[in-house]
């Protein structure tokens, strides 16, 4: 299966034009079975009072799931998950910091997917996440794998990195860039500390799947981060 996580900035260009559709459309570029967005207005003003995720649902043909971290500008703000049919369960698990975070956990026939977006403020509060994301991923792998993905706010040598992998094995690309906002320069492009989006799989599942390509897309227009895709494949028993 190709997973995408995608930060798209609640569809504010980097030309500072508003364009919901974008996002959705380049991800689709590459045909994944599922898209995990961070940074989604839902109703709020911020965006005119438009339905995100009724948007982005028509403009790639896929469901949409939202979680809510916090209401903002009228409407809400939080994590999205677009996916070929629809869950079968959904959890919603709050997680803290400076601004309240959410975890996004989808049931389907044969996986977990889940999406969050860790606080941007400080280690602390991300770290203060991370046992919340454990307990519940834990949960969720006893009976299928979990795939976890996102802007982690975080760059790969990072405390919060080192405890994400205590239970999840990063299977994106973690050498090039993935943010592109702040002063970016084109010599950032492989600038590990500017990786803070990832896709990665539960421990306890990590060997029975193969990992085929991993990659960040050249992406630079729609959003300040690029998307991320990575192709599993599943091993027989």
């Amino acid at each position: 299966m190709r997973i995408v996580s995608y930060n798209i900035r609640h569809g504010l260009g980097m030309s500072g034009v508003l364009d919901l559709r974008a996002a959705g459309i380049e991800a689709m570029r590459v045909k994944p079975r599922f898209i995990g967005l961070q940074e989604v207005d839902q109703l709020a003003g911020r965006v005119g009072g438009a339905d995100t995720c009724a948007i982005l649902a028509e403009a790639t043909g896929m469901h949409a799931t939202f979680a809510k971290a916090i209401d903002f500008d009228g409407g809400e703000y939080g994590v999205a998950l677009l996916s070929r049919g629809r869950p079968l369960a959904v959890r919603r698990i709050p997680l803290p910091g400076d601004e309240p975070r959410v975890l996004l956990l989808c049931l389907f026939r044969d996986c977990w997917v889940g999406v969050t977006h860790l606080d941007v403020a400080s280690e602390e509060t991300r770290l203060a996440a991370v046992p919340i994301v454990r307990d519940a991923v834990a949960r969720c792998a006893v009976s299928k794998p979990v795939f976890l993905m996102g802007d982690w706010n975080a760059p790969p040598s990072s405390p919060t990195l080192k405890a994400m992998r205590g239970f999840m094995d990063v299977l994106s690309d973690e050498t090039k860039a993935t943010f592109h906002g702040e002063n970016f320069t084109p010599g950032d492009l492989c600038d590990p500390s500017r990786c803070i989006d990832y896709i990665a799989i539960d421990k306890g599942h990590s060997a029975s799947f193969t990992l085929r390509s991993s990659r960040v897309i050249e992406e630079r227009t729609i959003s300040d981060h690029a998307p991320i895709a990575v192709d599993v494949t599943g091993k027989r028993e």
